[in-house]
Formats: C-alpha cells, sequence, structure tokens
C-alpha cells in the first residue's frame, strides 16, 4: 500500500477529513521523513518534541532514535488515535494539547512537520526556550524569511528576531507531493540551532524598536527611527538623533548587529538621562 492510500484508509477509518482549522496536511513522503529526522542527528540521550504528528507518520521513526519523545497533538481524534496506535511505545508521550500554549523542555530537539498556520508563533516560542536544535518542514516562503540576508526581498523583522538569539540554515525545497492532501504551496526543509545572544542594554526596547521599524521597511531609516522616536520618547527625541550613529540605509538594508547598537545608544541615552533626574526621560 502506498504511503497516499495508507493516509486516506486512516483517515476514513476515523470518519475525519483533514480539518482547515488545524491546518492539517499529512506527510506521506518516506524520503522526506527520513531526511528531516536524519538532520536532528538523535541519540538516546535526546528528548525530542514532535509538533502536530497527526496520523503518526514520523513519529515512531523519531521515538526509534530518542531517548524520550512528546507528541503534542490538538485534535482531539488524532490525539486518541496516536494513543492507541502507539501504546507499546515506552518512550512516547501523546498530549493532547494546544503546542503554542506547552513549555519545551530544556536541551530538547524539536522535529516536526508543523501546520502552516503557527509556523511564526512556533518558532518564536522556539527561540524563546533552551532548545538544542529544532528541524522542521515548513512553508518554503516562509523559511526563506527565515534565512534570509540584509537587504532581500524577504528580509523582515521575523529574520532579525531569529538572528538575535538563532541560526537557520536552509536545507532542501520540498514539493507539494509530499503531502496529502496537497498544499497550495511549496515546502523547505530548515535547521535552527541557537546562536550566541548579543548583550543587549535594553532587549525589550530593541523588539519594541524593531517591530515599528518594519511596520515601514522599504522606507529610510532615520526618517522612520524619528518617528519612532518622537512618539515613544518625544521629550528626548532630538537629543538622541544627535547622537545616535544611524546608518545611511533603509529599514530592511539594517543588520541585526545596526539595530542592536542604535537601541543601545538609545537606553543608554535614557539612562544617562534618568540618572541625572530628568523625568522627560520615562
Amino acid at each position: 500500500m502506498s504511503d497516499l492510500a495508507w493516509a486516506r484508509r486512516e483517515l476514513e477509518t476515523l470518519g475525519i477529513p483533514p480539518l482547515k482549522r488545524f491546518g492539517q496536511h499529512f506527510l506521506i513522503d518516506t524520503r522526506v521523513r527520513d531526511q528531516l529526522v536524519q538532520l536532528a542527528e538523535l541519540t538516546r540521550d535526546d528528548t525530542v518534541l514532535e509538533v502536530g504528528p497527526g496520523l503518526g507518520f514520523l513519529t515512531p521513526i523519531i521515538a526509534a532514535k530518542a531517548g524520550h519523545v512528546i507528541a503534542i497533538e490538538k485534535d482531539r481524534t488524532l490525539a486518541t488515535y496516536l494513543r492507541r496506535k502507539f501504546s507499546n511505545y515506552k518512550n512516547l508521550t501523546v498530549m493532547e494539547a494546544d503546542a503554542l500554549k506547552t513549555r519545551i523542555p530544556d536541551n530538547a530537539k524539536i522535529v516536526s512537520s508543523p501546520p502552516y498556520n503557527i509556523s511564526s508563533k512556533l518558532v518564536l516560542l522556539i527561540l524563546d526556550s533552551r532548545f538544542a536544535l529544532a528541524a522542521l518542514l515548513l512553508q518554503k516562503e516562509f523559511v526563506d524569511r527565515l534565512t534570509a540576508p540584509s537587504g532581500s526581498r524577504d528580509y523582515g523583522r521575523l529574520t532579525v528576531m531569529l538572528q538575535s538569539k538563532g541560526e537557520a540554515k536552509f536545507v532542501e525545497k520540498i514539493p507539494r507531493s509530499a503531502f496529502y492532501p496537497k498544499p497550495r504551496v511549496d515546502s523547505a526543509l530548515v535547521t535552527i540551532t541557537p546562536a550566541q545572544e548579543p548583550t543587549f542594554a535594553d532587549r525589550a526596547l530593541f523588539e519594541d524598536m524593531v517591530r515599528m521599524l518594519f511596520t515601514q521597511r522599504r522606507r529610510k531609516l532615520k526618517g522612520v527611527l524619528t518617528r519612532y522616536l518622537k512618539s515613544h520618547f518625544p521629550n528626548q527625541s532630538e537629543r538622541i538623533l544627535q547622537r545616535a550613529q544611524v546608518p545611511e540605509k533603509r529599514v530592511f538594508e539594517t543588520t541585526l548587529q545596526e539595530f542592536v547598537t542604535l537601541s543601545d545608544e538609545i537606553a543608554g541615552f535614557l539612562m544617562e538621562s534618568s540618572t541625572e533626574g530628568d523625568p522627560s526621560a520615562n
């Protein structure tokens, strides 16, 4: 029986169609599955988080190599199905839960073909954890954003946020035929590894600044930064701009380090004003 016929049969047996609200497209390509697992370089010392295991096409391959697997499935019918299907697996825990509300264990590896509609939030959740590695199968357009260099069409806020905590590497484009039902877009394999985080004077200020600047990504950095400073620090904006070294670039051409330097200069000036007793710094 082909993997496509298997997936159709399992869903028919369960009496459920793939659910659009859960973004369900089930991986059915054995080669892609095996490559995804290989990218994770699993050992018996590893705890693995699989997000959206679906019909369990990937799950037993992970369980055969890892020490402990936590499979998080939001669909109640599929979670029940997976518990029954893998009841003999002693190193596998199936959780019926929302992965975006689940804590990622320290030093875990995330190996998944998750629903496309949670990709952005899932990646940010991973980056906020103490993860060891992530090997993911995601929408290709989204992977292009994760791995984009500064100045490119796909470079944006998400790219900068990822670069501040990790490193993403594009592995391979995956055709739509690797899934059932076929999605309308191509996918790609990507790995994400932790990176040494820059030293921030004020991480929250950095994130807020980058978020606002990328709402006008093609405009000149100085003009957008001026509007940000006037809206957030109206009494200090002119003096900050006089002191800050603002690159003569557009927002999308600005590198991570340049954003960090800018936010540190702003934070440093605000701190100086605060210690001098300037009430307008608040």
